[in-house]
């Protein structure tokens, strides 16, 4: 799997709003696959409110393989779903239009319009 850049504003969401909505597994930091998965949460959550026409393939394809090898279905689907809710938070936050826009430019390599 081939490591993702982390956009801010899911790199703040973790430093922030990740230990208290959804505790890392291993207690610290959330791990690399825990990222993956809920990036793809995000931007899935995206891609459907916020019309986006492309969506990277190799996301889904590294998520699916963190579910397998790592969070197993019960704790990768908790994950997702914080990732689907950093997007309405940042929507509630921020407005519609901006936060699909900041999403656009934070996540270019994986969604487009």
């Amino acid at each position: 799997m081939k490591k993702i850049v982390l956009g801010s504003i899911l790199a703040a969401a973790f430093t922030t709003s990740f230990s208290h909505a959804l505790a890392p597994k291993n207690g610290d930091k959330p791990t690399y696959c825990e990222q993956i998965v809920s990036v793809h949460g995000l931007l899935s959550r995206a891609q459907f409110e916020c019309g986006y026409s492309e969506y990277n393939n190799e996301l889904i394809s590294d998520s699916a393989k963190c579910f397998q090898h790592e969070l197993g279905d019960e704790y990768g689907k908790k994950v997702l779903m914080f990732g689907m809710k950093e997007f309405d938070r940042n929507v509630k936050k921020d407005g519609k239009n901006r936060t699909c826009n900041n999403l656009l430019k934070e996540f270019p390599e994986y969604v487009r319009k």
